[in-house]
């Protein structure tokens, strides 16, 4: 890895998971969604945020965070979806900071009642992400609708989103769950990168590991990664770094052409499935 940065003149390795919130890539398509889930979470609406994986839910959730101020909004997520009720508010209860109660009833009324505080007595609005929300079970999803009921003046203590794989949305198209759905009005569904975006996304990633090139990637590079991923961001940094490694092993000039990506593919080919 020292060779790609030595050979690109570069600060750190591009192309890795750890991206600072400052420097995320949020192209035109992302931009929309997250000004649209932001304008819900102001509104003190609930939304759901659907896309197939790899496709930034996590990147627009971080984007999210860093441009709501904290001393009017606080974010808690949640991740491991697949429990009972009574585990769901548990986890719940240690993500807030909240002492856990042994019953299930005292687990959701300590939820409820901070809730409450942070909105009528500290002026605080909180928003609840649970991603990998198509994996909650149904007794999660059915009673989630009763956190969201609590309003003053019209407006919920509560923002919800959820965050989960496209079929979320038939998940919630249950008559059980009409009473959730109708109380998730904002809709947003993350379509993949076009070649055009894959192209801006590839040299913003260049830029923040320290390239001054203007070109990388030639356009041709661009459009066998997009037909290679489908646009996908996790398998566009996989093939994108071993685009580097390529052309810095077998010394080659460091513009990285469609020939190169041909050969990354083969080399990717179980990633890309």
């Amino acid at each position: 890895m020292n060779k790609i940065r030595s050979r690109y003149a570069l600060k750190r390795i591009p192309f890795t998971k750890e991206v600072d919130l400052p420097d995320l890539f949020l192209p035109e398509s992302l931009e929309d969604s997250k000004e649209r889930l932001k304008a819900a979470v102001k509104a003190k609406a609930s939304a759901i945020l659907t896309g197939d994986p790899g496709t930034g839910k996590t990147f627009l959730l971080r984007a999210l965070e860093n441009h709501l101020n904290p001393a009017r909004f606080r974010m808690t997520y949640i991740h491991n979806a697949r429990v009972k009720r009574r585990d769901f508010y548990r986890q719940l209860s240690v993500a807030l900071g909240l002492e856990p109660k042994t019953s299930a009833p005292g687990l959701f009324r300590n939820v409820q009642d901070h809730f409450e505080e942070l909105a009528k007595d500290q002026r605080v609005h909180p928003v609840l992400v649970l991603d990998e929300a198509h994996l909650l079970t149904l007794s999660v999803l059915e009673h989630l609708h009763i956190l969201l009921n609590f309003q003053k003046d019209s407006r919920s203590f509560l923002s919800l989103i959820l965050v989960g794989l496209p079929h979320l949305r038939e998940i919630l198209q249950r008559n059980i769950l009409s009473s959730l759905s109708a109380r998730l009005p904002v809709r947003i569904h993350l379509e993949t990168l076009s070649a055009e975006e894959i192209a801006a996304y590839l040299q913003h990633r260049m830029r923040i590991a320290g390239s001054g090139r203007e070109e990388v990637f030639t356009e041709e590079a661009c459009l066998y990664i997009r037909e290679a991923t489908a646009g996908v961001m996790r398998k566009i940094d996989v093939l994108a770094l071993t685009c580097l490694k390529l052309t810095t092993e077998k010394k080659r000039t460091t513009l990285v052409d469609g020939n190169t990506v041909r050969e990354a593919i083969k080399l990717c080919a179980e990633v890309l499935r």
